[in-house]
């Protein structure tokens, strides 16, 4: 059995990447894996790189991705807790379960969209495939909500009640996977829509404005009835937000419908990104 016939073709308007063989997804799914293992050692490289680099020469270094969501939690406790007395019990733990996790999305997302138009050079310059680019990125904010979840640790001296360990804690990972699945899908949207059209980062900046207020961070999502409830099951950052909650505050597994929501819906997201990076993926390369 003969490989199958890649060829890549440049043109004024771009690189057309083409297969006379014309494999099978099975046989694509292959290919991507094969070429992912054998960049895992970039990947790691980068996605440390990018890490280490966002906080070079800081004199408050790692404690900035701690400081970020403490700080707007405190401003928002006193707005929402006090100037407007909230009836949610340990009001700032509810807010910064809220918040680390937007945190991560928010950042990976404007930083992600950009991503290629700033490593041009990799692109263009080696062998390493674009994706990883892309995946390096998000990671180095895998590991920035990392150390943002850190700040929720102080919270336990004072809001003790608000904890609960139980066998729902063991779920927690996968609904973390589920929040990075759906990162990496915004990011694949974007970032390969923005070296064609360079708009895009604007288009993200305002999404992001909107989709905080339309996400239960700063309220409950049980504040909701009838029709927004129900959309609300389509904004998977908001059924992510509150699986983590459920987890955390009540100690109990999320709803069966706000767990699957929040698959369904990261998964949906990440597909969408992975087929519309391998859309325009052969011109990136020529509009970086």
């Amino acid at each position: 059995m003969t490989s199958a016939s890649v060829w890549r073709h440049r043109t004024p308007r771009g690189t057309i990447v083409g297969d006379d063989d014309a494999p099978s997804t099975q046989a694509e799914l292959r290919r991507f894996v094969e070429e992912l293992s054998s960049n895992l050692h970039a990947l790691e490289v980068f996605t440390l790189g990018r890490f280490r680099a966002t906080y070079r020469a800081q004199a408050l270094g790692l404690l900035w991705p701690m400081a970020n969501p403490t700080i707007l939690m405190i401003v928002m406790s006193v707005v929402f807790g006090v100037v407007f007395p909230s009836s949610i019990p340990a009001y700032p733990v509810f807010l910064m379960l809220g918040l680390v996790p937007w945190h991560f999305l928010s950042h990976a997302w404007t930083d992600g969209t950009t991503c290629f138009l700033h490593h041009a050079e990799i692109i263009k310059r080696t062998s390493v495939p674009a994706y990883v680019v892309v995946i390096g990125t998000v990671f180095s904010h895998v590991l920035n909500m990392g150390f943002a979840a850190l700040s929720i640790v102080p919270l336990i001296a004072f809001y003790p009640e608000a904890f609960h360990v139980s066998a729902a804690l063991l779920l927690l990972p996968v609904v973390v996977v589920l929040l990075v699945a759906l990162g990496l899908g915004l990011v694949l949207l974007s970032a390969v829509l923005n070296v064609v059209y360079r708009d895009v980062g604007y288009v993200v900046n305002s999404a992001l404005v909107v989709l905080f207020w339309v996400t239960p961070i700063v309220y409950p999502m049980g504040k909701l009835a009838g029709l927004s409830h129900k959309a609300m099951l389509l904004n998977p950052m908001a059924t992510l937000i509150q699986c983590v909650r459920v987890i955390v505050l009540e100690g109990a597994m999320p709803p069966p419908a706000i767990l699957g929501a929040a698959a369904v819906s990261s998964l949906a997201v990440l597909i969408s990104g992975a087929l519309l990076y391998r859309r325009f993926s052969g011109v990136v390369a020529d509009h970086v």
